[in-house]
């Protein structure tokens, strides 16, 4: 299933197209769907110095990333099947890094996309990212109403809402090939570590296993555990998994936004993700941890320093010593506070999936919203300046 044509280094999709014909990943895409939207959807991996009797390496998804983290395989998959029915508008919510993916790859194929997402996460994107026919809206509301508002926009004018759960989950596909060749060359993986937000990546990671489980193709022998990471401030999944738990609810949700390490994991209630990776984790094994201040004051310095050993530096905001995106910095903090409480034993190897960390912002300005919205107008108020600003008209199915 390896398309050595295309170095992994270049892009993920591009080599492992493959996999996503493996019935079960509900995603029809051919390479010729796939090259002429790939700008860079890369990884390598590298060994983290210093690790003692415990061997942790890094597979950076980051440096080799278009726009600096994980997200342009989604963004990649999502442009490709808009492409390929013909869709020409479209509309998303993130936290900041799938706004910029698909900004980028949306407006490079010529399609016109509504992003809204967070103000408060707009200080780490690029400006140049988000070019014509990207209409930019920032919401400064709780993370449901970012999501419930850009729903109810692309309901209201007849748009797209994308991505489809489906695609994000086969995006990471490929991404369960990477561990795969990776462990081929390595040696047995034991452990597979990210930080997660609503759990999309490593879901579909252990899908792909399954999948390819299921039609023979891997041993459960050769699927690694999963040690995952939520923060503190904002751990849901955490929570409802360390409660054992076969369904997250609302006691599990308990968000402090002004105590996030990392204001793009933001949301609040992955609920349905939650089920699907719970489900996964259940069969291979695993832990969800919570990482409060304490564990990042603890850990930063020293993971920091050992990746600088490594050759591999973290952007920081212009001007000072703040990491720009810390999902994969956290990563990095919970495996060092796995090592130290036992949960990784002499002997194992871990692969730190480090999902994002470079995205140079000096010299770039930030993106500028077409509209910002508050709590000063009702949503219908907004919805209707909303096509005002953007010219659209209500279509007939919303005003049925």
């Amino acid at each position: 299933m390896i398309d050595r044509r295309f170095p992994a280094s270049q892009s993920l999709l591009l080599r492992y197209h493959k996999v996503l014909a493996v019935p079960g990943l509900a995603v029809d895409l051919a390479l010729a769907d796939l090259e002429p939207c790939s700008h860079g959807e890369g990884a390598t991996t590298f060994a983290l110095p210093g690790s003692a009797a415990r061997e942790v390496i890094v597979c950076d998804e980051s440096s080799r990333m278009c726009t600096g983290t994980y997200k342009a395989l989604d963004a990649c998959v999502t442009v490709a099947l808009l492409r390929r029915a013909g869709v020409q508008r479209v509309v998303a919510s993130s936290g900041g890094n799938l706004s910029a993916a698909l900004a980028t790859y949306a407006g490079r194929a010529g399609l016109e996309a509504f992003l809204f997402q967070p103000r408060r996460t707009l200080y780490k994107q690029r400006g140049d990212h988000f070019g014509p026919g990207v209409r930019l809206i920032a919401v400064d509301l709780p993370e449901p109403e970012v999501k419930r508002i850009a729903r109810a926009f692309a309901e209201r004018f007849g748009l797209a809402h994308v991505p489809d759960v489906r695609w994000r989950l086969a995006a990471s596909a490929v991404r369960a090939m990477f561990v795969l060749e990776s462990a081929a060359e390595l040696g047995r993986v034991d452990c597979l570590a990210q930080t997660v937000c609503a759990g999309f990546g490593p879901a579909g990671i252990y899908q792909c296993f399954a999948a390819l489980r299921g039609h023979g193709l891997l041993r459960r022998s050769e699927v690694p555990r999963f040690l995952g990471f939520q923060q503190e401030a904002n751990a849901p999944i955490v929570r409802a998994w360390q409660a054992g738990e076969p369904a997250l609810t609302r006691e599990h949700v308990r968000p402090e936004p002004d105590r996030y390490l990392e204001p793009g994991l933001y949301n609040t209630d992955p609920a349905r993700e939650y089920a699907r990776l719970a489900a996964l984790l259940r069969e291979v094994g695993g832990e969800m941890l919570a990482l409060s201040d304490d564990d990042l004051a603890r850990h930063q310095a020293p993971l920091l320093a050992r990746m600088r050993a490594a050759g591999f530096e973290f952007s920081r905001l212009p001007g000072t010593d703040e990491v720009v995106e810390k999902t994969g910095l956290l990563t990095g903090v919970g495996v060092l506070k796995a090592i130290d409480e036992g949960r990784l034993t002499a002997g194992e190897r871990a692969l730190l999936m480090l999902t994002g960390g470079v995205r140079e912002l000096a010299g770039a300005a930030p993106p500028s919203p077409a509209l910002t919205i508050d709590a000063s107008r009702s949503e219908a108020e907004w919805l209707d300046e909303l096509g005002r600003t953007f010219g659209l008209a209500t279509c007939a199915r919303a005003r049925a």
